[in-house]
């Protein structure tokens, strides 16, 4: 692909350190990586992925998260997502589609990954015992779409331990809220960091569709849970990326503080 003058496409991994407070001891530094928005297609090169996946696997962390839009616009590519997704654990490697899948071929995408191992969470939950306590996983399908179910993803999740949703929109969080549920922690991706972004009007632009978390960590409101909404590694139709470099995300998690840091 030719290089755009101005414009950094290497990925890169960001390291961010979420303070939970009641979080479990023994989940105290416990690592969570993230992936989202690979759009395996003609705009994001092969190496950018496998240089993602590389990037993570090295890193070690006790859980891979994978937040959807595996697609880009045509089925063809996905005959090789499986194999340029390969290398991260296949007993903690857990994954949700987004609208893209369901647009393209979300049967393909599933088996693509269910093939490497990976863990479909089609609208539902798990218990995982991590460093000896509970950890549930609890996935949605994409709301763009009208493929998500919050209610029976969350039905039955235990009230102890640490919950962590996987969301292709970060802004699915508030539905759980409404169902009178807590989570800790959500991960999401789908706006690309803006890809395109202006300070202050790239957030008001998307903000009119409905989008007020687009990138980073923050809270879903002033008391709300922790999200983390990654810049994603691909992109589905233009290469153009402006302060937006594509990412992989390394979410470290700590007890009982109130705040938020971030190196990378």
């Amino acid at each position: 692909m030719r290089r755009v003058v101005g414009m950094d496409t290497e990925v890169r991994l960001r390291e961010w350190t979420v303070w939970i407070p009641k979080l479990d001891p023994n989940h105290d530094g416990l690592r969570i990586g993230h992936v989202s928005d690979v759009h395996v297609g003609i705009v994001t090169p092969d190496q950018r992925i496998r240089n993602a996946v590389g990037l993570l696997a090295e890193a070690s962390p006790d859980l891979c998260l994978l937040t959807g839009d595996f697609a880009s616009r045509r089925p063809a590519p996905l005959a090789r997502l499986g194999r340029l997704l390969t290398g991260l654990p296949v007993d903690s490697t857990y994954f949700v589609l987004g609208n893209h899948d369901h647009l393209v071929d979300a049967e393909q995408v599933t088996r693509e990954l269910e093939g490497v191992g990976y863990t479909h969470l089609d609208n539902r939950h798990r218990t995982l015992n991590l460093r000896g306590a509970p950890l549930h996983v609890i996935g949605f399908d994409d709301p763009v779409t009208r493929r998500h179910r919050p209610a029976e993803a969350m039905r039955g999740v235990p009230e102890l331990g640490t919950r962590v949703l996987l969301a292709h929109q970060a802004e699915s969080v508030g539905e759980v809220l409404e169902l009178g549920q807590h989570v800790d922690l959500c991960v999401s991706g789908h706006t690309h960091g803006g890809q395109i972004y202006v300070p202050g009007m790239t957030d008001a632009l998307m903000a009119k569709l409905g989008l007020r978390h687009l990138r980073g960590l923050c809270r879903y409101d002033q008391h709300g849970p922790w999200l983390h909404v990654t810049h994603g590694v691909g992109a589905a139709v233009s290469p153009l990326r402006v302060a937006s470099r594509p990412e992989v995300g390394l979410l470290t998690l700590r007890r009982d503080r109130s705040g938020v840091s971030f190196r990378g």
